[in-house]
């Protein structure tokens, strides 16, 4: 998978959904490999109020002999892995107004929030490694766990950076932005396993309400 930053949309009138142009070139961010052409792939994603949109993804192929890996070709509005777009979850990570709009389903925002607070020491770590890479300069440990925020203050559209940064040199992890909770709740940091059970009671109630 690799994100794109720059890319324009057009609008299939035919088939009804927009087809994903862009000049950007993307190396394997496994190898670093060129990247080509495969096939191509239909995408749905919602908006704020759950409307959906249809998107038409490139996949491309490594041309390294030992790896050979399909990557997915995502503009940067697509949180990978996840049916919403990535401004929306964004927002409800915020808890800004927009997100009062939000018509995902409660036990799916709740998800998000928990996802988001377990994942958030990890994609600290990840984002010191990168600065490291890219400067040469390492983080200070008392630093790093600043890193995300400074992020969020600095950039309007910090998810889909984030994202973008992390992916793009192999971080693999993060293309579920999110990553899977793990089921022994014991493993969770407070935050999220207070959000995770508070998931699960609602889940029973509209069960048992159904």
């Amino acid at each position: 998978m690799v994100i794109l930053s720059s890319f324009k949309l057009v609008f299939n009138k035919i088939e009804k959904y927009f087809i994903v142009e862009t000049e950007e070139v993307l190396n394997c961010p496994l190898c670093r490999g060129e990247l080509k052409y495969r096939d191509s792939v239909v995408r749905k994603l919602k908006n704020m109020v759950s409307d959906v949109t249809r998107y038409l993804i490139r996949r491309l192929r490594c041309q390294t002999e030992n790896c050979k890996a399909l990557h997915r070709e995502l503009p940067d509005f697509i949180q990978p892995y996840k049916h919403y777009k990535s401004a929306v979850i964004q927002a409800v990570i915020d808890n800004s107004k927009e997100s009062l709009s939000c018509g995902a389903e409660k036990t799916t925002i709740m998800r998000w929030k928990a996802e988001f607070a377990n994942a958030t020491s990890d994609i600290n770590q990840r984002l010191s490694s990168v600065y490291a890479r890219m400067t040469e300069n390492t983080v200070p440990i008392t630093e790093t766990e600043n890193i995300l925020k400074r992020v969020q203050k600095a950039e309007k559209h910090w998810l889909a950076y984030v994202m973008k940064l992390l992916i793009n040199v192999g971080h693999k992890i993060c293309t579920q932005f999110a990553f899977c909770l793990p089921q022994n709740t014991d493993k969770l940091n407070p935050q999220s396993k207070i959000l995770r059970e508070g998931a699960e009671k609602s889940d029973k109630t509209n069960k048992d309400t159904s």
